[in-house]
């Protein structure tokens, strides 16, 4: 059985590529207008699709439209990363300061999360300020999204995901938020069903 959850701001400290596994909001105005410009095809197809979600909801199953999965939008690294940039900025998050994916064929991925952790009672773990560096495989399917970590580093340090989801569990801690774990499947945009990588690219599938 399948446990989801909601995503929280402490995970994006490991489940970066979650840039997408949260509902679509509207594009922050801390970020550069540039950044902004980038994110906002994303931003916009995803609010495009919860709304098509709904409407076939209310519309019941006798309603026409287009099949679940039969349509898909592809959208550029580029574009991801910007709105990666977008949602940290709005979600506030205090820990987490910088995202870059580098998406790759197969639904695998590479990336780096910058994170501060800005608590002295949290250096006795890990350093306050470091780089996380990850290789993994993206698995989505009916909604929901789970990444498998093949190689994870701390710096230079390499780390076992055990190890990592003590670090989620001190974050989350720190904010007064419920742990997760890498082992946890969690949701997409409300509507999106499936995403697949290719080299600088990620396709959403709705």
């Amino acid at each position: 059985m399948i446990r989801t959850r909601a995503l929280r701001p402490a995970v994006l400290t490991v489940l970066t590529v979650a840039a997408l596994a949260v509902t679509a909001a509207p594009a922050p105005v801390g970020v550069p207008p540039e950044v902004r410009a980038k994110a906002a095809g994303l931003f916009a197809a995803l609010e495009d699709i919860r709304a098509g979600y709904v409407r076939s909801r209310l519309a019941g199953p006798g309603g026409s439209g287009p099949a679940p999965g039969s349509r898909r939008l592809t959208f550029s690294e580029a574009e991801l990363n910007a709105y990666a940039a977008c949602r940290l900025e709005d979600e506030g998050d205090p820990y987490v300061k910088a995202v870059v994916l580098k998406l790759l064929a197969g639904d695998r991925i590479e990336g780096r999360v910058a994170v501060d952790l800005g608590k002295p009672q949290a250096s006795g773990l890990v350093p306050q300020k470091q780089d996380l560096l990850f290789a993994a495989r993206v698995e989505t399917k009916e909604g929901k999204i789970r990444i498998n970590m093949d190689t994870l580093y701390l710096g230079t340090q390499a780390i076992s995901p055990a190890f990592v989801d003590i670090i989620i569990g001190v974050v989350a801690k720190l904010q007064g938020l419920e742990p997760t774990s890498l082992k946890d499947w969690y949701d997409l945009p409300r509507g999106v069903l499936r995403l697949e990588s290719r080299p600088g690219q990620v396709v959403v599938i709705y």
